[in-house]
């Protein structure tokens, strides 16, 4: 067979394709056709197989034409064969033009495969897939491929592969980025999708390792799509958390997509974020749910949560901020002394932090009234409160300014020279603070 110039295969296989159905085989339904129509579109697929199998698609071109057109019943591999023979041509067309024709002409090939072969939730995939692919980048085309394969998961549901899925959620990140679908309707894509592909690789089967590789992707697309809204997530995940509540991985994803979205302040994040904590606890974990019972005025709770995150934290300056967290909830609850202990704990794991100074000069403060019935000593509880004040600047100058409202508030609060003089006392006398602080401070005035 004499080899087709350069160009004449991309228009014949163009034309072949968009020819009407001819009368051989089609008319009666059968595959081959009959007599000598049968012995020509078996002689054909024949010869077109050799050809294909070898990659050799050029003079495989004219008997495939015959056999789709003449006898379309006569092998599956008719449309397969077609698909992967424009599939090279797509990829070697010098213009837009004849890209797009070609195309469309492989639309066409997989819409006739569905005709006579069925099998439309599959092929549907395969459609979508190439069309998102190699047609123009366009959101109307983009849209036409998403509904497209939109069809075919619906059709195929667990039987879906990843490549349709993952395309699928590129589509759906597209279209909403475009302002043609809403976040909602994402949101529900994701859902639809991962229903899938949690269902495969947990039941297993050849689909498994693919759809493990495809599932990061598929996360990702979704959380940088910028759908993922709180009103949207949270009936979504709370749909999901209330028929897996024990979906560890579940869990993770939908907490961390929660904590990215800034969707922490909502119940359902936190009785997620507790449930893992309870299934597989982390220091993370621990805090964020320390920190919310904080914000939400649930003091002993934040204590047990910041305890919890204390004991699994590793890194000493992590662990310095978390117990200054504790000591400043303890204040709050009224054990001074504990949250002072809290407070030195936070100061021996990071000595270069100010902040566990601040703290204890206000613990101190607090006190002053519950330290003695004697008002000169709870004025003397002061001192040593700013001294704490000024060891925190020293140690760290960028708290000069913050350490410096605190001196001049609570300066006033010193005695004044008449009352330091009737206890026999003079400027710059050290006097031991009593009660629970037990410390040494200076004598100063008001």
């Amino acid at each position: 067979m004499k080899k087709l110039a350069k160009g004449v295969l991309t228009v014949f296989l163009i034309l072949a394709i968009n020819l009407a159905f001819g009368q051989k085989g089609v008319e009666d339904g059968s595959r081959f056709g009959h007599g000598e129509d049968s012995i020509r579109c078996i002689k054909n697929l024949s010869l077109y197989r050799e050809y294909v199998k070898q990659k050799n698609y050029e003079p495989a071109i004219e008997s495939w034409k015959i056999v789709y057109i003449e006898c379309p019943k006569a092998s599956k591999y008719i449309y397969i064969d077609g698909i992967n023979v424009i599939e090279a041509e797509i990829k070697k067309a010098e213009n837009e033009i004849k890209k797009e024709a070609l195309v469309d002409s492989m639309m066409k090939i997989y819409d006739k495969r569905i005709k006579y072969y069925d099998q439309k939730g599959y092929v549907l995939g395969n459609k979508g897939v190439d069309f998102i692919k190699y047609s123009k980048n366009t959101v109307e085309n983009m849209q036409k491929g998403y509904s497209c394969l939109k069809e075919s998961i619906q059709l195929e549901k667990y039987k879906s592969g990843p490549a349709q899925v993952l395309t699928f959620m590129q589509a759906s990140k597209v279209l909403f980025a475009a302002n043609v679908i809403e976040g909602a309707q994402v949101v529900s894509d994701y859902g639809l999708v991962t229903e899938i592909v949690d269902h495969i690789i947990n039941t297993g089967g050849k689909g498994k390792p693919n759809m493990e590789r495809a599932k990061p992707s598929i996360d990702r697309i979704f959380e940088t799509s910028g759908a993922a809204s709180c009103e949207d997530l949270i009936p979504f995940y709370a749909a999901k958390f209330e028929s897996t509540p024990e979906d560890t991985e579940f869990l993770k994803k939908a907490t961390d997509l929660l904590y990215t979205t800034k969707c922490t302040d909502s119940e359902l994040f936190f009785i997620m974020a507790d449930k893992l904590n309870s299934l597989e606890p982390t220091a993370k974990l621990a805090k964020e749910l320390a920190k919310i019972s904080k914000q939400n005025e649930n003091l002993e709770d934040a204590a047990r949560y910041f305890k919890q995150a204390i004991e699994m934290q590793n890194d000493n300056i992590e662990k310095s901020i978390l117990y200054l967290e504790l000591g400043d909830i303890t204040r709050r609850l009224g054990n001074y002394s504990l949250a002072r202990t809290y407070a030195l704990n936070s100061i021996e794991m990071d000595p270069n932090n100010g902040y566990p100074y601040l703290l204890i000069g206000n613990i101190y403060a607090a006190s002053s009234k519950s330290c003695s019935d004697e008002e000169f000593e709870q004025k003397a509880v002061y001192w040593a409160a700013v001294d704490k004040f000024a060891k925190a600047k020293a140690i760290d100058p960028e708290l000069t300014e913050e350490a410096n409202k605190y001196i001049e508030a609570y300066r006033p609060h010193f005695p004044d020279t008449e009352t330091i003089f009737f206890y026999t006392l003079k400027i710059g006398d050290t006097y031991t603070v009593g009660c629970w602080i037990n410390e040494k401070t200076t004598v100063r005035s008001r």
